[in-house]
């Protein structure tokens, strides 16, 4: 019997195009306008990443802010893979603040 595929999810600050233009470094090529997922071939497995939008968030009145589920799907990976690509993910799409 096979496993059940390991699964990470994320709520994130972010719209369809930025995702579509970041995941270009992690899939080695680019999204179409109406894709909202991608599937990496990681060792012997593979990673899905499928984002989700969510209903923005509204702070003090004057700032919208996009939101997106996120979710990560390994399948047949090691935990050392599963690990390294989820550091990747983090710093692929970590934003500077200030």
């Amino acid at each position: 019997m096979r496993p059940q595929p390991e699964r990470v999810e994320k709520l994130m600050s972010l719209t369809l195009t930025e995702f579509q233009y970041t995941i270009r470094t992690l899939a080695g090529r680019t999204l179409r306008s109406d894709e909202t997922h991608v599937l990496i071939p990681i060792g012997e497995g593979v990673v899905t990443i499928r984002y989700e939008p969510r209903a923005t968030v509204r702070f003090g009145g004057l700032l919208d802010l996009p939101r997106a589920l996120v979710t990560l799907t390994f399948d047949a990976m090691t935990p050392d893979e599963t690990s390294a690509f989820v550091t990747a993910f983090d710093r692929t799409f970590q934003r500077g603040g200030g």
